[in-house]
């Protein structure tokens, strides 16, 4: 404590030295004025080195210093280095309709950038006698987007907060509202800190310190680090080229048409003229309509009215019978050899006797006899004995057993004509029947994606034309192509209309297609990727000037590049040319919602809404704007009419990082949107 005390007094002599008496008067003024020089040495040599001011503020004395400040600062900009989170809200805010930010929060309305920073300065200690700190907001163009933006001067607004600005804008939370001078729309932002006292005619007096720029802030352009609402995952709509998609026809892969042939007692002769007639009118018929017969097998049986091994050899016999009649009639279709036939002698036909049974003019009485006595434990020797002693007998042999003496012959058709076939008819039918025969000729059609058919369903369509059957058409690609699209599979509607491109280089439409669906899912591809899609978007747009959709893509594509200055002014011509088109109002909503202009944003997307109540993806941004504000019964309110009109949207929910701290908040509310 001495040797602090002795660093603030003034040098004395060594020991005494006389002086001259003609001096001393002069000496003795001289030596006052050394004194009083000494003295303010001495006192500002107490002073603290970059001193601001003693200030008294919550109850305390402070003394503010340069070196205490940029201290501060330091500790404030590393708390808000969230550049690569999405700050939302962790409140539920549903029951307030005013202006609110949380810490960490952005946003420019209009020309005014708004913000509050999480664990911000103590302004109240500083803000005393005339001091002010000066918040500068500085803009710089990422490396990434030089080529695509003009530089503009760095600082683009300022804050000046001091006593009166703090005392006005602390209540209910302390805003930084900066007035810019341009738009940060798809620049970075940085803040620099200076602190200075003004004189009494409003100008600066002094400066005492300024901090380094420092990026601050979810503000990074989309193109680079971390793209805080690239992870959002809002929902831009892209517009495909008109595409010459032709419907396109298929058949059943085959089907089963079925001939019976009935037997006399103990023969194996049967009715040739019908066998005849089938082959000659039914498999030239089928085969005209492209489907031919490729297998044909014979299953022989006999009646109950013998010994069983001896019915045993009369059902293979009549098999061999019907086998012969066919090569022969194959033989003069020029079909011999290409035709698989076989066989099967059965015996006595047990299923056809209970059916029959139970379908023709029996008594309940008769009927429950016979049935016992068929599904009875004892052999068929013994059953055909009962039945023989039965007083019906004859009846039983009118009605049932002339019918089991038959063979049923089943032909197996394939489609041959081209591989445009799917699934066989689910059922084996007469083959002289009329149901059979539409089976036959009836054309499927299957169209591109339009409302009301089943996505789904028509998918696995294509896929077993094109995967299974090998059908490698451009046509077929495109189509599935719309249905992947639908079904938000991104990834998989690329590669099916990059292959179509392909297979038809000539199809420019394709390609423009392909790019398209490519700038849908830009933001995972690096970016040097996106601005060479970029540039191939500007080569595409020279060629044809008046192909709408390239342009309009286009501007999906400056927004997930990070031009987003480019793509609001390329959205707001287009939209004085075309004031009803939603789809424009929520891509310029999606655009300004990166901007971190929410408040505009939101307007889009409300009058997307309002021009069509079906536009899924506005509704899906409503719920994002909803949930960085902290309202949660909108957000809800929000995301069911989304999922209601794509159900695809529901497995987007607990994925995405914006509604993360609301599900947190509320998981019972948001059990509904669980993806299976």
């Amino acid at each position: 404590m001495q040797n602090r005390q002795s660093k603030c007094l003034p040098p004395v002599a060594d020991g005494p030295q006389a002086i001259p008496a003609n001096r001393a008067a002069a000496t003795g003024a001289i030596l006052s004025r050394w004194v009083a020089v000494g003295l303010l040495l001495a006192l500002a040599a107490c002073k603290p080195a970059g001193l601001i001011n003693k200030t008294k503020y919550d109850g305390k004395k402070w003394v503010n210093t340069c070196d205490e400040f940029r201290k501060e600062v330091e500790g404030l900009i590393e708390a808000n280095q969230v550049e690569g989170k999405l700050v939302v809200s962790e409140y539920d805010n549903s029951e307030f309709n005013h202006y609110y930010l949380e810490p960490g929060q952005f946003e420019q309305i209009g020309d005014t950038l708004y913000f509050r920073l999480i664990n911000d300065l103590e302004y109240g200690k500083y803000v005393q006698k005339g001091v002010a700190v000066i918040v500068r907001a500085n803009a710089y163009v990422p490396e990434e987007l030089n080529e695509l933006m003009a530089s503009e001067p760095d600082e683009i607004g300022r804050c000046i907060v001091d006593e009166a600005y703090y005392n006005a804008n602390r209540e209910p939370v302390f805003l930084y509202k900066i007035p810019l001078l341009s738009d940060l729309d798809g620049r970075g932002l940085k803040l620099s800190f200076s602190i200075v006292q003004f004189n009494k005619k409003g100008g600066i007096k002094k400066e005492f310190c300024q901090t380094v720029e420092t990026p601050l802030g979810p503000l990074t352009p989309a193109c680079c680090a971390e793209r805080p609402w690239a992870t959002a995952e809002a929902h831009s709509i892209i517009e495909l080229p008109e595409l010459n998609i032709s419907d396109e026809a298929y058949r059943y892969k085959g089907f089963i048409g079925t001939l019976d042939l009935i037997f006399p007692m103990n023969s194996t002769r049967f009715n040739q003229k019908k066998l005849n007639d089938v082959i000659f009118n039914f498999l030239t018929r089928y085969e005209s309509s492209g489907f031919q017969v490729r297998s044909i097998h014979i299953d022989g049986y006999a009646s109950q009215g013998g010994k069983e091994s001896y019915n045993q050899k009369l059902s293979e016999a009549r098999c061999e019978a019907v086998q012969k009649d066919l090569v022969r009639h194959l033989d003069k279709l020029g079909r011999t050899g290409e035709v698989n036939i076989t066989y099967t002698g059965r015996g006595e036909d047990w299923q056809r006797f209970e059916e029959l049974v139970n379908s023709r003019n029996f008594t309940d009485r008769e009927r429950d006899t016979l049935l016992a006595i068929a599904t009875s434990n004892i052999s068929a020797d013994d059953k055909e004995a009962q039945l023989r002693r039965l007083p019906f007998w004859n009846k039983l042999v009118d009605q049932v057993l002339v019918d089991c003496r038959h063979t049923y012959i089943q032909f197996t058709f394939r489609y041959v004509n081209d591989k445009m076939y799917v699934e066989d008819y689910d059922q084996a039918l007469p083959i002289e029947s009329a149901e059979l025969y539409n089976a036959a000729t009836t054309e499927h059609v299957i169209t591109r994606y339009k409302r009301g058919v089943d996505p789904r369903r028509n998918l696995s369509v294509l896929n077993i034309l094109i995967d299974e059957r090998e059908n490698k058409r451009p046509n077929l690609f495109a189509m599935r192509s719309t249905y992947h699209l639908n079904l938000n599979q991104i990834r998989e509607a690329v590669t099916d209309m990059e292959q179509a491109a392909e297979l038809d280089a000539k199809n420019e439409r394709f390609k423009w297609a392909g790019l398209a669906l490519r700038t849908q899912i830009a933001h995972e591809f690096p970016i040097k990727e996106r601005i060479r899609m970029y540039n191939d978007y500007n080569t595409y747009i020279v060629k044809y000037p008046n192909e709408p959709s390239l342009k309009r893509n286009r501007l999906v594509l400056m927004d997930k590049v990070g031009y987003i200055s480019g793509a609001l002014a390329g959205y707001t011509k287009e939209l004085q040319e075309n004031k009803a088109s939603a789809v424009l109002y929520n891509n310029r909503g999606v655009a300004k919602l990166k901007a971190n202009r929410l408040t505009e944003a939101q307007a889009d997307f409300e009058e997307a809404v309002a021009l069509n109540p079906e536009l899924a993806e506005a509704y899906f941004n409503l719920a994002l704007i909803a949930a960085w504000r902290g309202q949660t019964s909108r957000t809800i309110q929000y995301l069911d009419e989304a999922i209601l009109l794509n159900e695809q949207f529901k497995c987007e929910v607990y994925g995405n990082p914006v509604f993360r701290a609301m599900i947190k908040a509320n998981a019972n509310k948001f059990k509904k949107y669980l993806c299976k």
